[in-house]
């Protein structure tokens, strides 16, 4: 039987200040989990980092263009509204 649930994630209105801790906490643990992913599969000779180093790299894009949108809205006194879900499926 499979299963599958939607959370919200993240919801609401934040400062600038406030959505770059949120989203730089939650962009900086993926970064490090696919760091010591990379890590675990060269170390042990599996061969199958490719996925994590991708990965990897569109993390760093995104953190650049979380950071863009932050200095723009700080520059012009702005709100921002983050809503991010996950949706989570068991099969």
């Amino acid at each position: 039987m499979n299963k599958e649930e939607t959370v919200d994630l993240i919801k609401g209105e934040f400062t600038p200040e406030e959505a770059k801790e949120i989203l730089f906490s939650i962009i900086g643990d993926k970064i490090k989990f696919n760091n010591r992913q990379i890590f675990s599969s060269e170390e042990r000779n599996l061969g199958n980092s490719e996925r994590y180093k991708k990965r990897l790299e569109e993390l760093k894009c995104a953190q650049t263009t979380v950071s863009n949108l932050i200095e723009t809205a700080k520059a012009g006194n702005k709100t921002i509204e983050i809503n991010a879900e996950i949706n989570i499926v068991v099969y």
